[in-house]
């Protein structure tokens, strides 16, 4: 069994949304080989591992292999921020899914006729090419989809967010209440490497008004914006069912012609 090299590793770190002191929580199996601390907020409850030396290696692949509900979650993250967008910005005119993968969720949001544009560093776009993010690029709306978890630096992370749009779309499961330990939920998921921060609401909440953003919350999704909206409305769009009855009455026409043609030109 490997375990850390690195000697601060091993001790309590500041928090990194909130700077507070960190408590020892638990440590595990990382990978199946490395023993990896996790380290708990007492102000702000987020939670993270300790300096996560094993990312090459976790990012050998850009999609863990655990992932096997990524198509499912694509549909359903497709009904969610579309009924969003009808809701709450209907005269968004661009948006871009950040760390989009393979551009599954792109391909199908402008399948439905918003102007989605793909962005990762990690993966190949391989059902949105020709709708990349083209550099200095600004948008309406941004999604981020399972994305806050990853991140080594929350603040740093959700700064490049922000600086793409001043409405920020993500989904990350909160840490529930009583904290669960790492056997007892499935959201840390040590055998991939890749998750390292997990959220809660408060911590959410401090890093929106770091931004001098307002927060809405509801289960796993968590919209940023500059300017304030209905929490109504948000929650009516969180649900799958009126969020497919919504996308029915607003529905727009499908991109999809207009990119073949843009296509083959």
């Amino acid at each position: 069994m490997k375990t850390s090299v690195a000697k601060d590793n091993l001790l309590p770190a500041k928090c990194k949304v909130c700077e507070s002191r960190t408590e020892f929580f638990e440590e595990t199996q990382v990978l199946r080989k490395y023993r990896v601390r996790y380290f708990r907020c007492d102000k702000c409850g987020f939670m993270q591992t300790e300096e996560p030396y094993w990312l090459d290696e976790a990012y050998s692949s850009a999609i863990a292999r655990q992932d096997v509900g990524a198509m499912q979650r694509n549909l359903v993250n497709c009904e969610i921020t579309g009924a969003v967008l009808n809701l709450l910005f209907p005269k968004t005119n661009s948006a871009v899914d950040f760390g989009a993968g393979h551009g599954v969720f792109v391909r199908l949001m402008r399948d439905r006729g918003f102007k989605f544009f793909w962005s990762d560093r990690y993966a190949t776009n391989d059902y949105a090419r020709g709708f990349e993010c083209q550099d200095g690029a600004t948008f309406d709306f941004l999604t981020a989809f399972e994305l806050l978890e990853h991140f080594v630096d929350p603040v740093s992370g959700l700064e490049q967010l922000m600086n793409l749009s001043d409405n920020v779309f993500v989904s990350t499961c909160l840490v529930p209440d009583p904290v669960p330990r790492l056997a007892d939920w499935w959201y840390y998921v040590p055998t991939s490497g890749q998750h390292i921060a997990f959220y809660t609401k408060e911590s959410l909440g401090l890093l929106a008004t770091r931004f001098g953003r307002h927060l809405l919350s509801f289960g796993q999704f968590h919209l940023f914006t500059r300017k304030p909206q209905s929490s109504f409305l948000y929650r009516l769009a969180n649900g799958l069912k009126t969020a497919r009855t919504v996308n029915f009455i607003y529905r727009r026409p499908s991109l999809i012609e207009s990119d073949l043609q843009q296509m083959t030109r």
